[in-house]
């Protein structure tokens, strides 16, 4: 059992991208509940294992119904395939820019422990094919982050600006403002809050939140 742990923390940290077997020793997975049966493993138990390695670098997820254009085929696809190892992403995580990386990374690690050649460690894994892979990543590439060109926005050196800039770029590019309107972005500071609360990221108070809300609707569409 001993040598099973070791290998199966071995291929989830290689699929993970983690630098190396040390970094896990320092805090060691409890295994136990995420074994379905000798060397398989299950999707909650898969998903149970990424948190536990990748502590608070994971935003707590969406709702399906909260995606943009939730019933098209893009949008089934993130929901289909990219909760089978974590929570569901936005497409805002990440820019148009970034996300063919992303997407051509996780699609590795689907094949990957989709395949046969993982001890059968990884139950229920589906991988897209190439119309599906193309699909979703224009659906996240429509509707990704979009960043902000500094260089047209003057007060950003402003306090208000500044607090800002060092709030909403922890865990992203810092967002455009015209990316939403004014009634939209009290929702938008709400559900981030709450992520980087999540995340252990610092939050600010309420004064701050509503100084960085003031100007986003100042800049607004």
């Amino acid at each position: 059992m001993r040598r099973n742990r070791t290998l199966i923390i071995g291929a989830v940290l290689f699929l993970a991208g983690a630098t190396g077997l040390m970094s896990l020793y320092s805090s060691p997975l409890s295994m136990a509940g995420m074994m379905g049966g000798g060397m398989m493993m299950d999707r909650d138990g898969m998903k149970s294992m990424m948190k536990e390695m990748m502590g608070a670098q994971l935003p707590p997820g969406v709702d399906p119904n909260d995606l943009p254009e939730p019933q098209s085929n893009g949008a089934q696809l993130l929901a289909r395939y990219c909760v089978q190892c974590h929570n569901l992403p936005g497409p805002g995580m990440h820019t148009a820019e970034e996300w063919p990386r992303v997407v051509d990374r996780m699609n590795q690690r689907m094949q990957m422990m989709s395949g046969h050649n993982m001890m059968r460690m990884m139950h229920g894994i589906e991988a897209p094919e190439d119309s599906e892979l193309e699909a979703l990543l224009a659906y996240l590439q429509k509707h990704a982050q979009k960043p902000m060109d500094k260089t047209l926005y003057k007060d950003l050196n402003t306090p208000a600006g500044k607090l800002f800039d060092t709030t909403c770029s922890q865990c992203h590019a810092l967002p455009d403002p015209k990316q939403h309107t004014s009634d939209e972005w009290p929702a938008v500071i709400q559900r981030m809050t709450r992520n980087m609360a999540s995340m252990g990221k610092p939050v600010p108070n309420q004064e701050a939140l509503e100084t960085i809300l003031s100007y986003l609707q100042k800049h607004a569409k």
